[in-house]
């Protein structure tokens, strides 16, 4: 019988493998840097009792609004005797903290020379709300 079939001819097909490695190497990729709605630490707090501060520890707050002009603990005061009223105040507490809250628009001058008084006047930590 007469074999009609050629027995040297080579076959070739796609070879998958790189292929392959690529997408998984993709799919790491988007799976490390998609960042997944609702994905965070459901944790229950435990619920308190509210405590009222005594007065020498509520906490100081000196305001510049935008004409300038300053609160501490929303009471007018002048920039010259805001050392001295801070001064008085840090004395009897064991938070030298003091919270500088200024309006959007403040000259930095001014809120530069609230941080030099605050300092010069014994506050240790400074809280700054902008």
């Amino acid at each position: 019988m007469l074999n009609l079939s050629p027995t040297n001819v080579k076959r070739y097909g796609i070879d998958m493998t790189p292929l392959i490695d690529v997408v998984f190497l993709l799919l790491i990729f988007f799976m490390l840097t998609f960042a997944i709605q609702g994905q965070g630490l459901a944790i229950s707090l435990p619920q308190g009792a509210e405590t009222e501060l005594e007065n020498s520890e509520i906490d100081l707050i000196v305001k510049i609004s935008q004409d300038d002009s300053l609160l501490l603990n929303d009471k007018q005061i002048r920039v010259d005797s805001l050392r001295d009223a801070l001064r008085k105040q840090l004395q009897s507490r064991s938070n030298k903290l003091v919270i500088i809250d200024s309006a959007p628009k403040v000259k930095y001058g001014l809120f530069a020379r609230v941080l030099d008084i605050s300092r010069e006047a014994g506050a240790k930590n400074f809280s700054i709300i902008k």
